[in-house]
């Protein structure tokens, strides 16, 4: 592992396979943090992997030519305007956390997101608790907006916080 291998890019429909392996294998591993139920996950279709852009983006981390992290940012269904991009989906494999590999994906995704233009807002959020989340969506500038509890894939209630960017401002001062 040597940080000049490290890199981030879009994955396309090629990609399928590696991107099912690891988004299974951190749903599995982390059902306390990530909104998605492993059978579902796992259930889902060749078709459901392959379909990585378009109103969204899907990025992988590599470590030279192995997928050791992913990320997404998609437009959120709960705007029935389409103005808002969300944040999801974000793993790194355990052995390259604590590195700063983090702020790789939220570049890819705040860089899409600046360039997708029918969104004006970008959205994330976290699970009460989960420390380095909510430190790395300060640091990337995402302002707090609400949190409600929620039920989460492990069977408990727990708050969800949620955060916002706005992308119109970040529009203008560029």
């Amino acid at each position: 592992m040597s940080a000049e291998n490290i890199y981030i890019r879009a994955l396309t429909p090629d990609d399928w396979q590696d991107l099912r392996t690891i988004r299974i294998r951190a749903v599995k591993k982390h059902t306390n943090v990530f909104l998605a139920d492993p059978k579902d996950t796992e259930d889902k279709p060749k078709e459901h992997w392959q379909d990585v852009s378009g109103d969204k983006q899907v990025f992988g981390l590599f470590d030279d030519q192995t997928l050791i992290g992913i990320t997404g940012v998609f437009t959120w269904r709960e705007d029935p305007d389409g103005h808002t991009g969300i944040m999801a989906m974000s793993y790194i494999e355990p052995a390259y956390r604590g590195k700063g590999y983090s702020a790789l994906l939220y570049k890819a995704r705040i860089d899409f997101s600046l360039e997708y233009k029918p969104w004006v807002k970008l959205r994330v959020s976290h699970r009460a608790g989960n420390e380095a989340s909510r430190r790395a969506m300060i640091k990337h500038g995402f302002k707090l907006i609400g949190q409600k509890e929620i039920n989460w894939p492990d069977g408990t209630r727990d708050l969800e916080y949620q955060y916002e960017l706005d992308l119109k401002a970040l529009r203008t001062a560029s």
